[in-house]
């Protein structure tokens, strides 16, 4: 295999993981609402909604929110300056296995009532606050990435990951793919949806690389 094929084999590869991580955080979703809607205890269904990242970071899933965090690492790296296609790649995977996941379980479950007001709750929000939001979350999303990937004890990674997890679902901070999951649920599809999912994308992202480009400043220092 040349080259060409094997970058153009790399790029089918991220797109393929991307579906698979968006479809893993719509189980994290799925299990999510299932679990507040037999218990109605949002702590515990904040607990196990990580399932979805534990599957992505044991199997090498593309979760976007998850990569943005080493954009600055990767540039740095001889393909780096394929990372951002790479990026784009594993979004719309991302969003694709959320879509087509939420299509699925529509079809399958009954919605509770409380998914149509947490989305409407959602699609409330002015541009500045999804933005907030989203900083926040993918500020723990970097957390729960690099914990796990840098924290040897075998119980002590998965703890982290859990509580930065959860943390950010009890907080209500926004996450980009899980929102999709959650409009597609209520076939809440509309350009309204669509920004909304942008601004909290931007927050993802700026949240995701901020603290690797503070650590980056301050090593340079």
């Amino acid at each position: 295999m040349n080259h060409s094929n094997k970058k153009y084999m790399r790029y089918v590869s991220v797109f393929i993981q991307g579906i698979f991580a968006g479809i893993c955080i719509a189980i994290g979703g799925l299990l999510y609402i299932q679990t507040r809607n037999l218990t109605s205890n949002l702590a515990l269904a904040a607990f196990l909604f990580p399932i979805g990242l534990i599957l992505i970071c044991n199997f090498g899933f593309f979760l976007y929110t998850g990569k943005i965090c080493y954009v600055f690492e990767r540039f740095q790296m001889p393909d780096g300056s394929y990372y951002p296609l790479q990026l784009l790649l594993g979004c719309i995977g991302n969003y694709l296995g959320a879509l087509l996941m939420g299509w699925l379980f529509r079809n399958l479950f009954a919605m509770p009532e409380f998914v149509e007001t947490m989305i409407a709750t959602k699609m409330s929000y002015s541009w500045w606050k999804l933005l907030l939001l989203g900083m926040c979350c993918g500020m723990l999303i970097y957390f729960a990435v690099e914990g796990f990937a840098k924290i040897e004890h075998p119980i002590g990674k998965y703890v982290v990951l859990i509580l930065c997890i959860a943390g950010f679902i009890l907080c209500e901070f926004e996450h980009c793919v899980a929102n999709m999951f959650y409009f597609s649920l209520d076939e809440t599809i509309t350009f309204q949806s669509v920004s909304s999912i942008l601004f909290v994308l931007m927050g993802n992202s700026i949240g995701g690389f901020l603290i690797p480009l503070c650590k980056k400043i301050i090593s340079n220092g």
